[in-house]
Order: structure tokens, then sequence, then C-alpha cells
């Protein structure tokens, strides 16, 4: 195994992405004529870290951290600053350390008051940083108290508070005014967050007690009370207020409004017939303001339209909207975008070549095209021609477009980027040069301490070291993994989350080499302790390491071991949420399979049947699959063990599920037929004794 020492300190995994990006939370002080020290420190942090200069950014963080402590807690600031100086150690990787500032500054605001709106602040800032942890009993913790302030504090005019609270992921974003109506501040939004982790929670009773509050506060908001209803899956009642709002606006732009929101519900539903409807509502709506921007927001309304009506398989009338929509925007701006759009319709209405060619005539026929514009139809021109199976000509566009790229600025003076390494490293990779790759990997990460960019490293390299492994250069593959692990230590002293991501490849990649099983054990258990000190002993990402070793020892049918593993996930698993949780259940489905795949269905029997239990209650009104899939998988375990006509009985309410759901999952038909065979070849085995 490596040679390195493992450094004290708070590490965060690679995958926990950050808690929250709040540009502000409470209400603002007016503008001062010169920046305050601590907005001047934070964002010289951002900047430090942009320009790769690692040391100034770990100096000025702690600064901050020191000026926040000196920040009187009563400014009007206050609730902005605290999050945004724990942003700082959370975007890079100290998790524990930035809930530390956001906890410190929550005992400061005490005295203020349970309703002030910076102690309030706080809870939630807490509350959101413990769910995205997946502590998800402490984030209710924090948003119950967070949510009763709120309720009993003087209502915030919308105008004074600066913007929603903005929630960010690698894979989506969220904007919480929406989520729960009205402006961050509101108790709407506080109850509507609560609900949502209560349903995570499988406690159905409580969501019921949220929605009866959420009626009584939205009495004078029912776009509010709608969106709560359509989050939580009561689609009928959320139906009927957009329709109420719609038809009473006497505002055409609320009234546009009310008629999108029935129409995207109806989208989700695929109620598409509902869905035209209430867009052409919509647009009409719109039309009669005659104000500055409709014609631009009734063209992207009536693309919308053009979706619903091919869904609804009405493509004549789609089509006929996409001609007047290209009519209408013959010689606009947005003409190479409309273009583009009717060309991918076509293409996935089984019509690519039509949708081809009516780009390559419109470039050959604008002479005078922008770059960019050039740009966009090529690349429209590759996604055709890759959904029609035409990958030879979509990778030729695809090359044309990119050479109308802007280039990239070359970096400031003394900036050193490894970008373009990265991507000969990439290039050698994909032409299976391995040695090329290798190199040129060597070569990037000598580079990368240097660069203000260098930490994108973390992300290739290990994919190199696994493809030498596979092609029998299990020397170079371990090379590679040592220099990661020694750059990552040099970057500790910024981010800590370079050295999570190799450690976590290391354990993968260990369990991969089969002449080196003997030693992911203890690289699992690295991977847990650099995952405590990044985000405490209380962190929900404690049960990765424990999930990757569970898939170990079943992979070696330990089963032993699996047993003893799976049995500290769950009690780990019901420590964080509970025993009834959406987590539990997943964490509940595994031990279950574990226990059936080393030849116990007994014992994974009651699992099952607990994972019905649960499935029922994480529900929502409008079903889900997981209802369908847990009684199948008990079923299909009871079968096993020969307890037949409770078997089919169960697979039966499975079918009966699925067929209540708009996107059926699991191949149910086919298990339930099994398990009738069973039954059958058992019966036949009994009657020939």
């Amino acid at each position: 195994m490596r040679n390195w020492t493992r450094c004290s300190g708070v590490y965060s995994n690679m995958l926990r992405l950050p808690l929250f990006l709040v540009c502000s939370l409470a209400v603002l002080a007016q503008q001062r004529p010169q920046q305050d020290p601590l907005d001047g420190a934070i964002q010289a942090v951002w900047q430090a870290r942009n320009d790769g200069r690692f040391q100034e950014a770990a100096a000025g963080r702690e600064r901050a951290r020191v000026l926040l402590q000196r920040m009187p807690a009563d400014s009007p600031r206050f609730a902005g600053w605290a999050p945004q100086v724990a942003q700082l150690y959370q975007n890079s990787g100290m998790n524990a350390q930035a809930r530390a500032i956001l906890q410190e500054a929550l005992a400061r605001t005490g005295p203020l008051g349970d309703s002030h709106p910076s102690h309030i602040a706080m809870l939630g800032a807490l509350g959101e940083s413990w769910r995205q942890d997946g502590n998800l009993l402490k984030a209710v913790g924090y948003l119950e108290q967070a949510a009763t302030a709120q309720a009993a504090a003087p209502p915030v005019a919308p105008s004074q508070t600066v913007m929603r609270g903005v929630m960010v992921s690698m894979s989506r974003v969220s904007y919480a005014g929406n989520a729960g109506g009205g402006y961050f501040g509101s108790a709407i939004y506080a109850y509507t967050r609560l609900a949502d982790l209560y349903q995570q929670l499988g406690r159905p009773d409580a969501v019921a007690a949220i929605a009866v509050k959420v009626r009584t506060l939205a009495a004078n908001d029912q776009s509010a009370l709608a969106r709560f209803y359509e989050q939580h899956g009561q689609v009928d009642e959320a139906a009927a207020i957009y329709k109420k709002l719609a038809e009473q606006a006497a505002d055409p732009q609320a009234k546009a409004n009310a008629w999108q929101s029935l129409a995207n519900l109806d989208a989700r539903q695929e109620h598409y017939t509902g869905a035209i409807d209430a867009i052409q509502q919509a647009i009409a709506a719109v039309e009669s303001a005659d104000k500055p921007g409709g014609p631009s927001q009734t063209l992207w309304m009536r693309q919308t339209l053009a979706g619903y009506m091919r869904s609804a398989g009405l493509l004549d009338q789609a089509d006929q909207v996409y001609q007047q929509l290209l009519q209408q925007n013959r010689g606009e701006p947005q003409e190479t975008q409309m273009l583009g759009a009717y060309a991918l319709y076509l293409a996935d209405t089984k019509r690519g070549p039509q949708g081809e060619s009516l780009l390559k005539n419109y470039l050959a026929g604008r002479s005078n095209l922008d770059p960019q514009q050039k740009m966009n139809a090529l690349f429209n021109l590759a996604n055709v021609a890759r959904r029609t199976g035409d990958t030879k000509a979509a990778d030729e566009y695809q090359q044309a477009a990119q050479a109308l790229q802007p280039q990239m600025p070359p970096p400031p003076t003394g900036q050193i980027r490894i970008g373009e390494e990265l991507q000969k490293v990439q290039t050698a990779m994909n032409q299976h040069r391995l040695d090329d790759a290798y190199g040129l990997a060597l070569d990037a990460i000598d580079s990368a301490p240097q660069a203000a960019d260098g930490q994108q490293i973390q992300w290739l390299v290990p994919q190199v070291a696994r493809e030498l492994a596979g092609h029998k250069e299990p020397a170079k593959a371990e090379r590679l993994f040592q220099r990661l692990f020694a750059l990552a230590q040099n970057w500790l002293v910024d981010n800590v989350q370079p050295l999570i991501a190799v450690t976590q490849n290391y354990a993968s990649f260990l369990m991969s080499q089969p002449d080196r099983l003997g030693e992911a054990p203890a690289a699992i258990e690295e991977y847990r302790r650099a995952l405590t000190d990044a985000n405490g002993p209380d962190s929900g990402s404690l049960a990765e390491p424990l999930r990757m070793k569970i898939g170990f020892e079943r992979s070696r049918s330990q089963w032993q071991n699996a047993d003893a593993s799976v049995r500290e996930l769950l009690e780990l698993q019901e420590s964080l949420s509970g025993n009834t949780s959406e987590p539990y259940l997943g964490d509940l489905q595994t031990a279950a399979r574990i226990y059936d795949a080393a030849g116990d269905p007994a014992r994974a029997l009651p699992l099952f049947r607990k994972a019905v239990t649960i499935a029922d209650l994480l529900a929502k009104p409008d079903n889900d699959w997981r209802r369908s899939q847990t009684r199948m998988d008990a079923a299909l375990t009871l079968a096993r063990l020969g307890q037949f006509d409770e078997a089919e009985m169960l697979g039966e309410e499975a079918i009966a599920l699925q067929q209540t759901m708009r996107t059926p999952r699991p191949p149910l038909a086919q298990q339930l037929e099994q398990i009738r065979r069973m039954k059958q070849a058992a019966v036949t085995a009994l009657s020939g004794r």
C-alpha cells in the first residue's frame, strides 16, 4: 500500500457539494460608500483561489473568520456575512469547520431573540447544512426551530430582501423562493422545506400537519399553497388553485404565470391535452398585455406548446407551430436558435435527414453569419446527425463548430493552467495510446501545484491508472496514485477535497485488482477516517465507505463480515435519519439483498417486509415506484421460501400499483410470472411424490 502520512485537519468527501451559496439571508443595511473590510476579505479569498494563490486564499479565509467574530451579531448584515464566511471553508471541503462557524454565529444571535432575522437565518443555514450532509435528524431539529421562529416573527417586506435563497449543487440549481412561495424569509418557505424533510423522513402525519399551517399562512398567497400541494403530490388541489388564479387574475402577466404553472403541472402528469390548452391561454394573456418583452416570452412558450403537441401525438399541429415560429423569426437574432430547435424536433420525430438538410441549406445561404451563429448551427447539425446514428458526420460537424469557438484568453502573467495538458491526456486515452497518456499524466501532475486549475487533475489521472492496470501495467498505475497522494498533501493548506478524491479512488482501484484485494479494507478504512475528519463523526457521508466495504465483502462472498457491516450500516443510518427514511430504506434493501445473496432468504424476508412498510410511508398521494418494487422483492423472497399464496398476492399488489404509475420502472409482470411458474413447479413436484 502507499506510503503517506495522514494529516490531521478537516477533510471533505469529493462528492459532497457546496451546502449553500447565500448572497443574503436578511435585511440589508444601506449601502456604505466604502467596502466593508469583511466584504473585501471574502472577495480576496475567492480571487486568490481563482488565481491559484492557495496559500493566500487559506490565510485570507482565516482573516475573514476573525473579522466575522468581531462583527456585532445585531448588525443587519451579520446574517449574510456568517454563511459567506462558512462557505469559504465549505468550498475548500472543510465542512465541519463551516458548521462550527454557523454554530458560533447561532450562539451569538441567541440573545437577540428567537425571532430575530439573524437567529432564524443561522438556524436555517445549519438545518440545510445537515440535510445536505445526510444527517436528517439534526437537520429537522434546526429547521423545526427555524420554521417556528419564522412564523412568530413580524413579516418582512419582499422589497427588503436581497434575493431569493439559492441552493447550488453540481447537478441542479433550485430556487428556494419558488419552492416555498414568497421570498426567502417567509414562514411559508420555512414550513415548506420542513415538510420536504418530513417527507424524506417518512413522517406523513407531520407533512399533513404542516399542510394545515401552510393553508393558514397562505390565505393571501394562494400560489404558494398551490406550489406546496404540487411538491407533495396533491396535484388535483394544486391544479384547482392554479386554474382559479388564472381565471381571476386582472394582471395579464399574473394570469399568464398561473396558466403556465397549470400547463407544467398537467405536462408532468402526462395530461397533454390540458397542458396544450393552458399554455395557449398563457400565450394569449401575454399577447393581450402588449408589453416590451412579450414577443420574446411567447417565442419560448410556443416552442413549449409544440413540445406538448408532439407528446400528445399531434405532429401536424406541432409542425405548424414550428413553421410559424420560423416565419416570424426569419432574419431575426433568434432565427438560428429556432432552426436548431426545429431540426432537433425533426430528428426526434424520425425525420433527421430533413432536419439536417434544413440546417445545411441555412448555412449555405447565409454567407454573412457571424461566427457564433455559424457555430451554433454546426453544433445543432452534430446533434441531429448523432440522433440519426451518423456518428462520423456528427464528429465532423462538432469539430467544425469547435474550431469556431473563441480561444481562451491567455492566463495572466505568471499564472499557469494545465487544461490543455489534460485534454492531451484524454485524447491519448481515447486513442488507446496508454504509454503516451501515462507520460502526459506525469507531466500534468508536475505542473499542477503551480496551476490555477491544477485540481482538475484529481478526476482524470485515476482513470489513466485504471486503464494501465487493466493492460498489465500495475506499477505505472501505482506510481500515478502515489504522485496524486503527494500532490493532494501539498494542497491541504487550502483544499482537502483532492485528498478525499484520491483516497476514495485508490480504495476503488484496489478493489478492482485481483492481486491486491487484501489491501482494499485498509484503504476503505483510510477513506472513512478522511470523511470523519472532513465532516465530523455525525456525518451522513460515513455511510459511503460502509457501502463500499459491503460491496467488497459481497464480491468475495465474505458473508459473515458482510453481515456485521450491514448491521453497522443500518445502525448508523438509523442514528442519522431514523428507521423510516428514504436513506434508511435504501440501506435496508441493501442488507436484505446481502442475506438473499448469501442464501438466507428467511433472514432477508423480515427486512423486505419492513421495506414495504417504509415505502408506503414515503409514498406521495400520486404514488411512486418504490411501493411496487418493495412488494415484488418481498414476493420473490416468499416464493423462494415456498410461501406461494402470499407471494402471489403481494406480486399482484405490485402489478396493480405499477399500473397507476405514469412511467413504470421494473419489469414486474415477468417477475410475477416467475413466481407463478415456481408455484406450479412446486405443485407438480408434490403431486409426483
